[in-house]
Parts: C-alpha cells; structure tokens; sequence
C-alpha cells in the first residue's frame, strides 16, 4: 500500500487510449469596443483544409495542453506568447483515440492588423461578435456510427456469447453554424457551442448534449 499511496498521490489521470493530443485556444478579441470570437480557415495542403477553425495543433513531447495553444497561437497568428492572456480551460473533446484540449484566452491586441498570419496554416481570419453568438442557437444533425464485432472474437467468455447485448450503434450529433456566409461545424462549432451554454450559465448541469439525442 505505501507504494501505492506513492504513486496515486501524484497520478494525473487521463482518458485511456487515447494515442494523440491536441490543443486548441478560442480567442477573444475586444475590437472596437466590443468582443469578438476570431476563427481562422485552414490552408490549402494541409488537413481539414478550407475548415473554419481556432488556432490549435498537435501537443508536442514535453509541453502541457496549455502550453500546446499558445505555442500554435503564436506560430499561426504571428503574435508573440505576452499579448497572449489565458483565462482558463474549458471543456475537452474526447474523439477515438484522439483528445483536444480546450483554452480560452484573449489576444491583447488593438487591431486585427497585428497579427501576421501563417499562409502555410492560415488562409484567413474572421472574427464573430460575441454578442450575435449568444443571440444563436446551431443547427444540429445527427450521424450514425455501427461498430462491428470481429469473426474471431471470444464470444465464449462474456456473458450470453453471442447474445450479448452490445451498443453497436452511436448517434452523434454534428454542430453548424452559418453566420454571415462564414460556416463553422464539427469540433469548431461544438465547442464554440459549449462556450457559450457557459456563460449562459448552462454548464451547471452535468450533461449539456441532451439536446444532441
């Protein structure tokens, strides 16, 4: 037991098989006087390109979640990690064998004119207010997922073999948004969702993907 009280008192538990991380930072901007979300479309060439997104990327050997946005802010946006304010960490998407952590912070700049973009990550940026954010509901669309047992699975050793009652199925709801011909969906538009149930105060239940099936 002293062995185990030695390792569990430091453990820092994390969602098992997951084999890649990811971060992503939602940044906030004050623009004349008011406070936008900024979204960035992600280059031709490189994955999900075209798709609206948030600064963001792979977590790299040796750095936190944290760490991982900021580092992916600055190399995307050319903005240097002090006009980078994090206020803290929001929900986290766990998809597969993937994770991506979530941040929120604000970019401590006067115009959109500081920023110096990436071109080889970066097509565009455009900018929300927050304001018509919290005045809109997304559209949500539902994909099915069957998952299939393998021929040479053990059946012999479960409970009921073959009459197993498995969930072979997963209904997942996909999030849109269409604002001002600008699209957002899937991750981007979840957890722009999830931000905004937030400070609506919608967090307080546990479970805000009911409306989701």
């Amino acid at each position: 037991m002293d062995e185990v009280r030695r390792i569990f008192q430091t453990y820092e538990p994390r969602p098992l098989d997951v084999e890649k991380a990811y971060a992503v930072l939602i940044p906030l901007v004050k623009l004349e006087g008011e406070w936008h979300i900024l979204y960035e479309h992600r280059a031709i060439g490189i994955s999900q390109a075209g798709d609206a997104a948030f600064p963001g990327g792979r977590v790299e050997a040796g750095e936190s979640f944290e760490q991982a946005a900021i580092r992916e802010t600055t190399e995307e946006l050319g903005i240097s990690p002090d006009k980078i304010v994090v206020v803290g960490e929001m929900d986290y998407i766990v998809m597969g064998k993937r994770m991506i952590g979530c941040y929120v912070g604000e970019l401590v700049i006067d115009s959109l004119t500081q920023l110096t973009l990436n071109k080889y990550e970066v097509d565009h940026i455009f900018t929300v207010p927050l304001r018509k954010l919290k005045a809109m509901e997304p559209d949500v669309h539902y994909v099915a997922h069957h998952q299939e047992v393998a021929d040479d699975f053990p059946f012999d050793l479960i409970p009921g073999g073959k009459q197993y009652d498995f969930d072979r199925s997963e209904r997942r709801g996909i999030h849109f948004y269409n604002i001002q011909g600008e699209h957002l969906w899937g991750m981007t538009a979840k957890l722009t969702a999830r931000f905004v149930d937030i400070l609506k105060g919608k967090h307080l239940a546990f479970n805000q993907d009911d409306r989701e099936g």
